[in-house]
């Protein structure tokens, strides 16, 4: 008997040793992580969390648009993600479009159906055999599972493409803004469906509660300070796409989205 307290003993001494390595690896990581220093190669642009959800089904989206330098044509960006179990891994990020100066963006995004992610996250962009870092300042990012929009401090106004689309007769779209307390903004959206040959401006909506999912909702202003506005337009049943371009102005300025020049087209989505 005295044989098998002591044998009971060191395996509870090894899976406490155990569960301490592991708490201590993901605590100097985090350490590691928040003393990186921030790179002008790489910038947080954007980022989104929501729960959609339907009556059956639940799924935990997360959304992130990150700016870098083009030092090489190979090169790897992802989202170092903090995972519940204290764990950290990268959320691959892919190429979409280059704006100018040299510089790119890369964009992705993950809907597990079941929450695996804590809150914090950094950027890592690995190139030319060098990795560099967008951590926040050494703070890293922090955002709820629920939380909306993230808009980065350069940033005013930015096209929700999750909640944009043009389908039959019904062009909705939905735009994310960063809030003035010191005054009152408005979003509107200038369109065409001619090549401008003729345009049209209609106001955005105000979202107080935004739905996201069957049961799940985003709040205006969030913890960011990002306010959402929306709305839905008919057009003719002819018209077979549209290009956009959205505008913010408060306090006496004017903020745009257009795509870095690009501006947007959706072709229409028929059912």
């Amino acid at each position: 008997m005295r044989k098998i307290y002591i044998m009971l003993s060191v395996i509870l001494g090894l899976y406490s040793c155990t569960s301490d390595i592991d708490t201590v690896d993901s605590e100097m990581e985090s350490i590691e992580l928040s003393s990186k220093d921030d790179s002008d190669n790489v910038k947080l642009l954007s980022a989104w969390t929501a729960n959609r959800s339907s009556p059956v089904q639940i799924n935990y989206q997360r959304k992130f648009k990150v700016k870098v330098k083009n030092l090489a044509y190979q090169k790897e960006v992802a989202i170092h993600h903090q995972t519940n179990d204290g764990n950290w891994l990268d959320i691959p990020l892919s190429y979409e479009q280059s704006i100018g100066d040299d510089e790119e963006i890369w964009v992705g995004e993950v809907t597990p159906d079941y929450e695996i992610f804590n809150t914090d996250f950094v950027v890592k962009y690995t190139v030319n055999g060098e990795i560099y870092w967008d951590n926040n300042k050494g703070e890293n990012y922090s955002m709820l599972v629920n939380a909306g929009g993230y808009l980065s401090p350069d940033k005013s106004v930015e096209v929700n493409k999750s909640f944009t689309r043009f389908a039959g007769t019904s062009f909705a779209i939905n735009v994310n803004a960063k809030r003035d307390y010191g005054a009152t903004g408005t979003v509107e959206v200038v369109y065409t469906t001619d090549s401008w040959v003729t345009k049209n401006t209609v106001p955005l909506t105000y979202q107080r509660y935004f739905r996201v999912g069957y049961a799940h909702y985003i709040m205006s202003p969030n913890q960011f300070d990002v306010d959402i506005y929306s709305t839905s337009i008919r057009v003719s049943e002819e018209v077979q796409a549209i290009e956009f371009a959205v505008i913010y102005k408060v306090n006496g300025q004017e903020y745009w989205d257009n795509n870095y020049g690009n501006n947007y087209t959706l072709n229409k989505v028929n059912y």
